[in-house]
């Protein structure tokens, strides 16, 4: 059977619909017969194009991954000379994204931050997503020791391993926090966190120990 073409209006307009309706609602608030009906298309059109909720919520979340990509000032991909400084410059830049796409970022911190509460196949979907983007995350943390004294006998792979351990633990701790007291909507709202990987990224730069003197 020949798949019918896809509206390219209806899409962008059922994608702004959702986009906003799981972003006021999240997952399990936000109902495909609103966003039907506030996208001037038929319930049936939105199982049609994408088979399930689950399946919209999820491109929703693509879209927004996508548009952070897009928007971001390319100065956020820019060799850094520390560790501090890249954790710093991409807090500073998703704020500001943020600020212009509040319900991308919104649905971004919900889906990252409530995972545990979302259907199993989505959950599932959004941790490949999270891998790809952890991925991204270890290339840019090797340029970044490019630039760095690392002292010679420190074996890459083994350092590259602890700095992504790390920013697993800070994504563990804003997950921990997203269910204790889910009142996080912006970066801004996420200063804390931010905070948090700065301490332990100048911990884990320069060291615990005084050094002898």
């Amino acid at each position: 059977m020949t798949a019918v073409p896809k509206d390219p209006a209806k899409v962008a307009r059922i994608m702004q619909t959702a986009t906003h309706e799981f972003a006021s609602h999240g997952y399990t608030g936000a109902k495909t017969e609103q966003i039907a009906a506030k996208a001037q298309v038929s319930k049936g059109l939105i199982f049609h194009y994408y088979g399930s909720k689950q399946a919209l919520y999820f491109e929703t979340v693509q879209a927004a991954t996508q548009t952070i990509l897009d928007t971001i000032n390319p100065k956020a991909y820019e060799v850094t000379t520390d560790l501090v400084t890249l954790v710093v410059r991409g807090a500073r830049y998703k704020a500001e994204f943020g600020q212009t796409h509040p319900d991308e970022m919104r649905i971004m911190i919900d889906a990252y931050g409530m995972v545990d509460k979302l259907p199993a196949k989505v959950r599932a979907q959004l941790n490949q997503l999270y891998q790809q983007n952890m991925r991204t995350m270890q290339g840019l943390i090797g340029d970044v020791l490019d630039q760095m004294a690392v002292r010679p006998e420190i074996d890459r792979a083994t350092l590259i391993s602890l700095i992504m351990g790390l920013y697993n633990q800070i994504f563990a701790e804003f997950q921990q926090h997203m269910q204790q007291s889910p009142d996080i909507k912006t970066m801004t709202d996420a200063q804390w966190i931010v905070d948090r990987a700065k301490d332990y990224m100048q911990i884990l730069q320069f060291g615990f120990v005084t050094p002898l003197t």
